[in-house]
């Protein structure tokens, strides 16, 4: 795919999602001063309502020393950097096949980082957002989390319709080649 055959809804989720997951690392690894009463806590004022509703972005998994939060920010990191690679090779490539990999790879990131941080809360019996209600446990956790699984799974079938077409044009090449 070249630069005007990728959708736009593909291209703004890139630079949408990095901005996002870069605002969301900031906060997971610049802890305690990112959290509420912290000294940069402004720039991340509606995650004092995030971390009661997930405490692993509350004080609770802070003062646990629990490392999954950091770590997950330090993949945050990889797969934002992953999307600005992406986003340069859609613009400045002409290996568009190279350029779908680099996409691929970084949205099966996303979608299995995200999954890995949905069974590790029901693993460990919702122990860090079993405490909502109904309600604000669908629309607070599980809309915006879900978000990171679906859209992302989206680009992937997109992506990967892309490679495995040129999987098969390079296939059905070299069978010709070896029939001549």
């Amino acid at each position: 795919m070249m630069e005007n055959q990728v959708p736009v809804w593909i291209k703004a989720w890139f630079v949408i999602s990095s901005l996002l997951v870069l605002w969301d690392a900031g906060y997971c690894l610049l802890r305690p001063h990112s959290m509420e009463g912290g000294k940069w806590n402004l720039l991340w004022r509606p995650y004092i309502l995030y971390g009661k509703v997930d405490k692993f972005y509350g004080i609770e998994a802070w003062n646990e020393e629990d490392g999954f939060t950091g770590a997950q920010a330090f993949m945050n990191l990889v797969e934002t950097a992953l999307n600005f690679v992406y986003l340069w090779m859609v613009s400045n490539s002409q290996k568009p096949g190279r350029t779908s990999l680099v996409g691929f790879s970084a949205v099966i990131l996303t979608v299995a980082k995200t999954v890995l941080y949905w069974l590790v809360e029901f693993y460990s019996g919702m122990r860090h957002t079993g405490h909502n209600e109904l309600f604000d446990y669908i629309l607070l956790w599980i809309i915006p989390n879900g978000a990171w699984i679906v859209v992302p799974s989206m680009i992937a079938i997109v992506l990967g319709k892309d490679l495995v077409n040129r999987l098969d044009t390079l296939d059905n090449i070299n069978n010709n080649k070896k029939d001549n």
